[in-house]
C-alpha cells in the first residue's frame, strides 16, 4: 500500500506542477499578445528613413565632367 500511495502522490505533483507550468505560459503569451497589441494600436508611426546615397568629393566630380566632355568631343568630331 505504501508504494501505491506514493505513486499517488507524484502523479499528484506532476499534474500540480505541469497545471502550473501550462497556466504560466498561457499568461504569458497572453500577456505578450496584449502589448504587442497595445502597442499597434497606441504606438508611434513606424518612420523609414530616407534613402541617402553617399556623396562624392569635389574633385571626382570634375575629373568625371572632365571625361564627359572629352568623350563629348571624340565623339562629335568623328562625325
Amino acid at each position: 500500500m505504501f508504494g501505491t500511495e506514493l505513486v499517488g502522490q507524484g502523479l499528484d505533483l506532476a499534474l500540480i506542477g505541469m497545471s502550473t507550468v501550462f497556466a504560466f505560459l498561457t499568461f504569458l503569451v497572453l500577456g505578450t499578445s496584449l502589448m504587442s497589441w497595445l502597442v499597434q494600436r497606441f504606438g508611434p508611426e513606424e518612420v523609414r528613413p530616407a534613402i541617402t546615397r553617399p556623396g562624392r568629393p569635389a574633385e571626382e566630380d570634375a575629373e568625371v565632367v572632365a571625361a564627359i566632355a572629352g568623350a563629348l568631343r571624340i565623339h562629335r568630331s568623328r562625325r
